[in-house]
């Protein structure tokens, strides 16, 4: 995630905050409260201009910082398909991607866990995919064929709590 940051810094010439702020976080009505940040060190320098470059991780203080509800819009905008009240904020071939298997491990895709085996969570269903962080605690679950959204912040048990929600919100 790191190499993929500061990659995506040079090639864009801009802070990646910035630029998920005006391409995503402002179209979706996010709060400004969120933020994402580097490690103390991590800058580059693109045409003379010194850039941050964030972090994957929520290590040593980097990390994307969210409220759950901001975090629930990110989930609601994956499930539409990359839509957001009628309009296109996110190609739907990177949804497309992030929920296909990788090939190595197919489980997980572009920092996603995909439940089609059942193998990241045996209890929740085969349809979630889910963008956890903290160990696990942190946790973002988006299931398409119950068009159900969940976050859960610091949570001892994630697996009981998505299978119960699950349990309660059938299918479509």
């Amino acid at each position: 995630m790191n190499l993929t940051a500061l990659a995506l810094t040079v090639l864009v010439r801009r802070p990646l905050p910035e630029v998920l702020r005006t391409r995503v976080m402002e179209p979706i009505g996010a709060s400004g409260s969120w933020s994402w940040h580097g490690y103390g060190n991590s800058f580059v320098d693109v045409d003379g201009v010194r850039l941050p470059v964030v972090s994957g991780g929520a290590h040593w203080g980097g990390g994307l910082w969210i409220s759950a509800l901001d975090l629930a819009r990110i989930g609601q905008l994956c499930l539409n398909g990359g839509e957001w009240a009628g309009r296109r904020i996110v190609s739907r071939r990177w949804i497309a991607a992030l929920w296909t298997p990788c090939a190595v491990k197919p489980e997980y895709r572009l920092s996603w866990w995909l439940n089609d085996g059942r193998v990241v969570w045996p209890q929740a269903p085969s349809t979630g995919r889910c963008a956890r962080g903290n160990g696990g605690n942190h946790l973002l679950w988006v299931d398409p064929a119950r068009d159900l959204t969940l976050v859960s912040r610091w949570g001892a048990d994630v697996e009981a709590l998505v299978a119960a929600v699950s349990e309660a919100v059938r299918p479509c």
